[in-house]
């Protein structure tokens, strides 16, 4: 279930290592793109392609030089999908690639697909 709050996170009834191989496989089966994974840190290092943009190709030179490419399509983001367990219960979390809290819409949208996955 997502958690309230400005945070994109949602909370999963079950310990870290279930809940690891669950959301594993929920990247797997969501389309995103799982560059590394950190069992030990309890990080996976994902792509993410907006829907809105998926399937359109990323602007030309010509377009980027002449600055008609600021409302073209962005290429993938990258994001850490956060597992954090604490006995029974595992808080999943989006961040960003940094490292920091996710509180845009792709958290949000992510959180969605992966809960959708996990049910």
């Amino acid at each position: 279930r997502p958690v309230t709050g400005n945070t994109a996170a949602l909370e999963v009834d079950e310990p870290f290592d279930r809940a690891w191989r669950r959301v594993g496989l929920a990247l797997d089966r969501s389309g995103f793109s799982v560059e590394d994974r950190d069992r030990a840190g309890g990080l996976y290092f994902v792509r993410y392609v907006d829907p809105k943009f998926a399937g359109k190709e990323e602007p030309g030179w010509w377009d980027r030089l002449t600055g008609k490419a600021g409302d073209q399509p962005r290429g993938p983001l990258r994001y850490r999908i956060a597992v954090k367990g604490s006995g029974d219960k595992t808080v999943v979390s989006v961040l960003t690639s940094t490292g920091a809290p996710e509180p845009g819409e792709n958290g949000q949208r992510i959180v969605g697909q992966l809960v959708k996955e996990l049910r």
